[in-house]
């Protein structure tokens, strides 16, 4: 059911009307629901789905202010990455229909962010078949295959101690342990010293 219609309400009707609507109904029905026999079984039933309403109603206009705020399309997919919501992002791509070179690169991107570098390459690879004269495409696949450089060791175990699960290196990429991590910024920070 249409979530304004159990608010008797529109939905271009404004935000603080529907506000009001829902907290008049939420106390009509909060009362409703302690009279005895069927009347509070259905002024429980009505309450569940007034709340169950009102939560899609927040949800729509989250997501309407979050693209007043962001933007629509990919500069959302980029605004949500960039505050580490990757879920919102993610919920973004899996809506567009039109899988071109340009939802590669930011599904690539929402992977990359998540440290799931083998998918993220894969996308990678397909948003520059797709759109081969893409600078910013192509760069970001070099940049990638740099990141999984190592030819010796495959992508998925690249970086941590050796002998987990059997293999000679197991883990994300080369900065999940901690060691190894410490390390290489000690290692960059005398350099920059000097």
């Amino acid at each position: 059911m249409n979530p304004y219609e159990i608010l008797n309400m529109t939905e271009d009707a404004d935000f603080e009307a529907l506000k009001a609507r829902y907290e008049e109904l939420k106390a009509v029905y909060g009362e409703e629901r302690f009279l005895p026999g069927e009347e509070g079984a259905e002024g429980a039933r009505k309450l569940t789905q007034l709340e169950d309403a009102w939560r899609i109603i927040l949800d729509k206009k989250k997501v309407k202010d979050d693209e007043e705020k962001y933007g629509t399309g990919y500069a959302y997919v980029e605004e949500m990455v960039k505050a580490n919501r990757y879920d919102d992002a993610q919920a973004r791509l899996d809506a567009v229909s039109n899988r071109d070179g340009e939802w590669h690169y930011y599904q690539a991107l929402v992977y990359y962010k998540r440290e799931w570098l083998n998918d993220s390459l894969t996308h990678l690879e397909e948003a520059v078949r797709l759109s081969p004269d893409n600078v910013k495409y192509r760069d970001s696949l070099a940049k990638m295959k740099q990141v999984l450089g190592n030819s010796r060791i495959p992508p998925e175990d690249l970086g941590a101690r050796p002998g987990v699960n059997g293999n000679a290196y197991a883990g994300g990429n080369c900065l999940n342990d901690c060691c190894t991590a410490l390390c290489c910024a000690e290692c960059l920070s005398m350099c920059c010293c000097r």
